[in-house]
């Protein structure tokens, strides 16, 4: 008797620890599947945001920038009186070496084109271009938390006369509708691993995650109303474990 008493308290005390952890399983799993479905929602359009504007950034925004730039009148004065400076200056450098090793008694004062002052011009001018002040620099500082749109249309060209534009400006010339991302292979290249395989929308990415998203509600719904537990369906709800790739490696 004395045995079998131990023997049932023994399965007694294993079937509620197999209830307890088998509870605890159950609420780890929908907290994965919760945290996996905000990732899908939130974190990962965010990231792919992220990912096309730094993209954009580098590959246009900065030539944008300094084509903009470029378009101050300021800007072009302070580097035209550096070049005049500077053509001053080798002028007067060259009269210099003539006359000392030219004609005995000529005085360079005499020189009309001469400016013994064309050195200190020429630093003065460099000085100014260096110490301009860049109003575009300043605009965009005040733009960095601003949403991507907003730093685009900052970033507009005087001379994009829309279509009648050259084609270099009509190339740089984008939205953010027509923003893509990288996707990466599964299997990266060790040579070369930042070698991408497809370039999608940002739009038609961000969708993609929305609809794993709701997948994977529906999937969690069917699973909870048949019993299958989160671990299998995770694996077997259709939907490509490998589409987050097209994210954390541009970060």
């Amino acid at each position: 008797m004395g045995e079998k008493r131990i023997m049932a308290a023994f399965e007694e005390f294993k079937k509620h620890e197999d209830e307890r952890v088998s509870a605890r399983c159950a609420e780890m799993d929908a907290r994965l599947d919760a945290l996996s479905i905000d990732f899908d929602e939130e974190l990962y359009p965010h990231m792919l945001t992220a990912i096309a504007g730094r993209r954009w950034v580098i590959g246009h925004g900065l030539r944008l920038a300094v084509m903009k730039c470029a378009e101050s009148t300021e800007l072009r004065q302070a580097f035209a009186n550096v070049v005049s400076a500077g053509i001053a200056k080798g002028m007067s450098e060259g009269l210099k070496y003539g006359v000392e090793h030219g004609k005995a008694g000529l005085e360079l004062t005499a020189v009309e084109a001469y400016d013994p002052e064309a050195d200190n011009k020429y630093v003065a001018a460099l000085h100014n271009l260096k110490d301009l002040s860049h109003s575009l620099i300043d605009e965009l500082e005040q733009l960095k938390d601003a949403p991507l749109d907003v730093i685009m249309a900052s970033l507009y060209l005087e001379n994009d006369t829309g279509e009648d534009a050259p084609q270099s400006i009509r190339d740089l010339r984008l939205s953010s509708s027509q923003l893509k991302i990288p996707v990466y292979p599964e299997v990266c290249n060790p040579r070369n691993p930042w070698a991408c395989k497809d370039e999608i929308l940002l739009g038609d990415a961000i969708a993609a995650n929305i609809t794993r998203a709701e997948k994977k509600k529906k999937s969690r719904v069917v699973c909870r109303t048949y019993g299958v537990g989160s671990a299998h369906h995770a694996r077997s709800d259709g939907i490509p474990v490998s589409l987050p790739t097209v994210a954390p490696q541009g970060l």
